[in-house]
C-alpha cells in the first residue's frame, strides 16, 4: 500500500474510532427518561436509541469491538506508512545508517500515531458526546444500531465470552443499567440541581421533604402522651366546650377508664350543634365518634393514604402492648411534608424560640429535627425523640428545675418541671450556629 493511500485509510480509521467512542460515551450519559419520552412522541431516532439501551451490554460490547479493532489497523497501517515517509526525509536531510534512520522514524510515527488515536479517536469524541447526551446519540443510533446488526454474531460471542469471565468472578451480568435510584440518591441529585440553579429553593425544600418523608413513622409525627387532651367518657358537654376552648383543641380524645382505654373522640363542631336543653344533658360518650388506631412503626406515607381513604383526620398511635402513645393529625403528617404551618385553630406560640440575650427558650417535646432548624445546631445522634430525652441522657437521670446540664452544644437550664417530665428549658449554645432554617 502507497503512502498516500496508507494515510487516507489511517484517517478514516481514526474517525470510525471516534465514532465507537462518542457511541459509547453518550449511551452511558444520556438519560434514559428523556429518550422515552421522544420515543413515546413519535421519534424513530429515540426509538432506535431505546432499543440500544435496552440492551446496551451489547451496544457497549460493540463499541468496544469497533475501538480494538481501529486501534489494530492503526497500528498495521498508519505507523508503517508515516515511518516510510519520516525515513525517506531523514534520508534526504542527514547522513544516517539505515537502523538508525529506522529507529528514529519508527519512534516519532508511533508517537504521531499514538497522540492522534486518543486526541481525535478519544478524547475529542467523548467530549463531544458528553457535552449534549441526548441529541448525539439519537444522531449515531441508527448508523451505531445497524453495525451492531451486520457484526452481532461476532459481538455476542465476545460479550457472551466477557460474561463468562464476570460469572466466574460471582458478578452477575446486566443488559440494561440500573435506573432505580434510593431516595439518598435523589436528594444528591437534589443538591446538585439546586445548586446549578435548575430548581428553585422551594421546590427544593419540598421535593427535600417529600422523601424525608419516606421511612418516617406514626411516633415521628405524634403529638406525645402527656399533650394529648382528653376527657372521660362521663364528661358534660359544658366542661368539653370549655377545655375545646382553653387548650384551642377542635378534637377532644375520649376514655372509658383510663387513656389506654380510648373509645374516640369528640369534634368540637358537635358540640356547638347541639341546642341548650341537649348541652345540658349529654355527655361525651353520646357524642364519640371513633378514632383510627395505628402502630407507633407505622409509615407516615402510608398512614398519610389511609386518612385521605378512610377520611379521618385523627389516628390514635399505639405501641406492641396496646398502650397509647399519643396521636397523630393530618395536619402532623403534611407538616412532615411542607413544613410547619399554624391555622386559626393553632395557638400563637412556638415551642422553640430565641430571646434578645442569644438563649433559647425550648420545649421539653421538641424534636431533634425541630431544635436544629430553630438553632442551626444539630443535636447528636442518639436513643431520643426529644430534647429532653437528650437532656435526661446528658444527666444520666431525671433532673430537677434549676439543674444545669451542660453538653458539647452548650448549658440546658431545666426552668419548668411537669412531673418528671421536662416541660421547658433554657438553652445557651457554644457550638458555632448554621443558619436557622425557616418555619
Amino acid at each position: 500500500m502507497s503512502a498516500p493511500i496508507a494515510l487516507v485509510v489511517a484517517i478514516l480509521l481514526m474517525l470510525f474510532g471516534g465514532f465507537f467512542t462518542a457511541a459509547e460515551f453518550a449511551l452511558l450519559a444520556a438519560r434514559r427518561s428523556r429518550i422515552e419520552q421522544l420515543a413515546a412522541e413519535g421519534d424513530r431516532r429515540a426509538r432506535h436509541a431505546l432499543a440500544g439501551m435496552r440492551e446496551l451490554s451489547l451496544m457497549l460490547a460493540g463499541a468496544q469491538l469497533g475501538i480494538t479493532a481501529t486501534s489494530l489497523g492503526l497500528g498495521a497501517v498508519a505507523e508503517p506508512a508515516l515511518a516510510r515517509v519520516i525515513e525517506n526525509i531523514l534520508e534526504d536531510s542527514f547522513t544516517l545508517s539505515s537502523p538508525v534512520r529506522h529507529a528514529i522514524a519508527f519512534v516519532i510515527a508511533l508517537a504521531v500515531v499514538v497522540f492522534l488515536h486518543m486526541v481525535v479517536g478519544e478524547m475529542a469524541p467523548k467530549s463531544w458526546a458528553i457535552s449534549a447526551p441526548e441529541q448525539n446519540t439519537l444522531r449515531m443510533a441508527r448508523a451505531y444500531r445497524l453495525y451492531v446488526w451486520t457484526f452481532r454474531p461476532v459481538i455476542l460471542l465476545l460479550n457472551m465470552m466477557g460474561n463468562v469471565v464476570l460469572k466466574a468472578m460471582r458478578v452477575e451480568p446486566q443488559d440494561e443499567r440500573a435506573m432505580a435510584h434510593s431516595a439518598a440518591d435523589l436528594l444528591f441529585l437534589l443538591e446538585e440541581s439546586a445548586d446549578h440553579g435548575d430548581i428553585e429553593a422551594d421546590q427544593h425544600e419540598l421535593f427535600a421533604r417529600s422523601l424525608h418523608l419516606s421511612g418516617r413513622v406514626a411516633a415521628d409525627a405524634m403529638t406525645l402522651r402527656r399533650d394529648i387532651v382528653a376527657a372521660p367518657a362521663d364528661r358534660a358537654v359544658a366542661d368539653l366546650v370549655e377545655l375545646a376552648y382553653s387548650t384551642g383543641r377542635t378534637r377532644v380524645l375520649i376514655y372509658d377508664s383510663d387513656l389506654d382505654h380510648v373509645l374516640g373522640f369528640v369534634h368540637a363542631k358537635d358540640l356547638l350543634l347541639l341546642s341548650a336543653e341537649a348541652r345540658s344533658t349529654a355527655t361525651a360518650r353520646m357524642l364519640v365518634r371513633p378514632a383510627m388506631v395505628t402502630p407507633d412503626g407505622h409509615l407516615l406515607e402510608d398512614l398519610l393514604l389511609e386518612m385521605r381513604t378512610q377520611r379521618q383526620h385523627l389516628a390514635v398511635v399505639v405501641d406492641e402492648l396496646g398502650m397509647v402513645m399519643g396521636v397523630v393529625t393530618l395536619e402532623d403528617v403534611i407538616e412532615e411534608l411542607i413544613g410547619d404551618f399554624d391555622d386559626e385553630s393553632d395557638q400563637q406560640f412556638h415551642d422553640c424560640e430565641q430571646r434578645e440575650d442569644g438563649s433559647f427558650r425550648i420545649g421539653g417535646t421538641v424534636r431533634p429535627e425541630e431544635f436544629s432548624a430553630c438553632t442551626g445546631v444539630s443535636l447528636p445522634e442518639g436513643d431520643w425523640q426529644t430534647v429532653a430525652g437528650y437532656v435526661i441522657d446528658a444527666a444520666d437521670g431525671i433532673p430537677s428545675v434549676g439543674d444545669v446540664i451542660h453538653t458539647d452544644l452548650g448549658s440546658f437550664e431545666v426552668v419548668v418541671m411537669d412531673g418528671y417530665a421536662i416541660d421547658e428549658l433554657t438553652v445557651r449554645l457554644t457550638q458555632p450556629a448554621e443558619e436557622p432554617q425557616s418555619q
